[in-house]
């Protein structure tokens, strides 16, 4: 008799792979990094290596960081629980542990990718940018290299983006595509309406969201996060096999 707890077996489904599941938003990353370098090499050819340090401050606008992982754990998200959800049924898992172990598994791979995002940082730091003045990881949405910056915004954003793709999955499984769509939609209204009514009150808003900074991205990819993850556990208690 399997003797596992049942919100562990999810998260066993869910942690299946160390290279397809774990390293892989590491080495989105990584590709990321190696394109920042490869555009200063040909930006190079013409100003000279390594750039002048007014050209690489300049780099430190870069939004690769938070841009690249997110399409690919909101497609992993979603994939978890529509893959996965009636295999875990079939071993006698309940809605409830389904959704608690996949929980668990989001927040392990987010949390591997954000120790991932301080390893580069650091080694990106340590070779002065990688010996060219690139910078990937060393700018201003991370903190402009803080470390603990840094690990918070991309373990946020990774487990922000693995609940979105988990609500539309389990919106998607227990309502079916129009209830996606509507949510999609739903969404997207929101998130322009936020942002339309953000530019009308700039004078009254404007300044207290300057001096949040950085920290901008890691509070509104937390709030989201866990919206997602509460219409992901209401959705999945209707979900059907």
């Amino acid at each position: 008799m399997n003797r596992t707890p049942r919100p562990l077996r999810s998260f066993r489904l869910t942690v299946y792979s160390l290279s397809s599941v774990l390293l892989a938003p590491l080495s989105i990353l990584a590709m990321m990094v190696i394109i920042s370098v490869a555009i200063v090499l040909i930006i190079g050819i013409r100003t000279g290596l390594p750039l002048d340090p007014q050209a690489s401050m300049g780099m430190a606008n870069n939004m690769g960081s938070v841009l690249s992982i997110p399409g690919f754990l909101v497609t992993l998200g979603a994939m978890t629980v529509n893959r996965q959800f009636a295999t875990a049924m079939a071993f006698g898992s309940t809605r409830k542990s389904f959704w608690l172990g996949s929980s668990l598994g989001f927040l392990v791979i987010s949390l591997v990718t954000g120790v991932g995002s301080v390893l580069l940082l650091w080694l990106e730091k340590a070779t002065d940018h990688w010996f060219i003045g690139a910078r990937a990881m060393d700018v201003f949405v991370l903190g402009s290299g803080d470390p603990w910056q840094t690990f918070l915004t991309i373990t946020a954003t990774s487990l922000c983006s693995l609940f979105l793709g988990a609500g539309f999955g389990t919106l998607f499984r227990a309502w079916g595509p129009r209830a996606v769509i509507v949510a999609s939609v739903a969404l997207g209204v929101v998130l322009c309406g936020g942002l339309a009514l953000t530019v009308w009150q700039w004078e009254a808003w404007g300044p207290a969201l300057m001096r949040l900074g950085a920290w901008l991205i890691t509070i509104a990819t937390t709030v989201l996060g866990l919206v997602a993850a509460a219409g992901s556990f209401i959705a999945v208690r209707r979900s059907t096999v």
